[in-house]
């Protein structure tokens, strides 16, 4: 699929607030969400501009392909107070970065300002494990996430594979 091979929530590069898609406080969870492909940003989840308070919890993600970021989870937008825990993401790749998860800012379509950032996300209690990234971080990757606070504990992060930096995390 475009943009997410099995789940996406809002679209990616719309500029001004036609951006904020207001898929607020959806929750995804107790799912088997195997074996999809994205051609662009997301491999299995696509949480895009305008998911705030997400929750991502209780799934299995596993097999999934990205053909750019996020090979099981992508984050790619201003999404505030999203949550991702107690969830197995396993054996995903992506063919650039983020193999198991990747949370980003958006670009901006001026390319003389600075994005806004994803917004503060929670990832904890989660098995991120034999994920593979073909650039940055094979488990789990920050790109221009800005200026917010990300916590990332108590999660079981192994034997991820990156091509370049951050095997685990980057």
């Amino acid at each position: 699929g475009a943009y997410a091979g099995a789940i996406r929530l809002g679209t990616p590069h719309i500029p001004g607030d036609l951006g904020d898609a207001q898929n607020d406080f959806l929750t995804i969870t107790h799912n088997r969400i195997l074996a999809n492909g994205g051609t662009n940003l997301a491999g299995a989840v696509g949480i895009f501009n305008g998911s705030e308070g997400y929750e991502v919890a209780y799934n299995d993600i596993c097999g999934n392909f990205s053909a750019e970021y996020g090979g099981g989870i992508s984050h790619y937008g201003f999404s505030p107070n999203g949550g991702i825990h107690h969830n197995r993401i396993y054996f995903n790749r992506s063919y650039d970065e983020g193999g198991g998860i990747m949370i980003a800012g958006e670009l901006p379509s001026d390319p003389n300002l600075l994005t806004p950032g994803a917004g503060p996300v929670d990832v904890h209690a989660n098995l991120i494990q034999n994920n593979l990234a073909n650039d940055d971080g094979g488990g789990l990757r920050f790109l221009m996430a800005g200026d917010f606070p990300y916590n990332v504990y108590n999660n079981i992060i192994v034997n991820n594979i990156s091509t370049h930096e951050g095997g685990g995390v980057a």
